[in-house]
């Protein structure tokens, strides 16, 4: 074990084989660790680079940078997983599906409005509130939201909260639905 100043503790197994830092702050991360930029850290998390830089790295308890190069800050990619996995929600109650699933859909019965989970999605997407949202994205992940916005029935979703969703999701942009004209 020997102090490297401005970097911590480095700290080898008897072996020789393990080394480990140990920094200043006591975060722990493994001499084979990566550093990821911006856009790298960006996907670690699940957002787009400027979202990114915006609502994750301001945060004063996100990872400090572990350089700052020209082209921008690094970080250790273990200590951003980390993080991440620390804030992920848990499941939400299937009480609380329950509750979103008559908030959206109060003519039917949460059990049928549950029973078809892309329908049940687009309906949040289009009528929920945010913790609804995040309720239904931490209960079904981020590809079902993608795949209930391509796959919405007419109707579900207006011209808004369709491009809305298109831009937040990073799907390609398609155009609405024709719009049906009554004589």
């Amino acid at each position: 074990m020997r102090w490297v100043p401005g970097s911590g503790w480095d700290v080898a197994s008897p072996d020789g084989v393990t080394r480990k830092k140990v920094s200043e702050t006591g975060s722990v991360y493994y001499a084979r660790d990566d550093l990821v930029g911006t856009r790298e850290a960006a996907a670690i998390v699940g957002v787009r680079p400027p979202n990114f830089v915006r609502d994750w790295a301001s945060r004063p308890d996100f990872p400090a940078p572990a350089g700052v190069l020209s082209s921008g800050r690094v970080w250790r990619a273990s200590e951003v997983r980390e993080y991440i996995l620390r804030r992920r929600p848990s499941k939400p109650a299937p009480d609380r599906l329950a509750a979103i699933a008559r908030k959206v859909a109060w003519w039917d019965t949460p059990e049928r409005t549950q029973s078809r989970p892309s329908l049940f999605i687009a309906r949040v997407l289009a009528r929920g509130s945010t913790e609804d949202i995040l309720d239904v994205e931490a209960q079904f992940g981020r590809a079902a939201l993608r795949k209930a916005v391509t796959g919405a029935p007419a109707g579900v979703l207006d011209d808004r909260a369709r491009n809305y969703w298109q831009l937040v999701l990073d799907l390609p942009r398609e155009p609405a639905p024709p719009v049906r004209r009554i004589p």
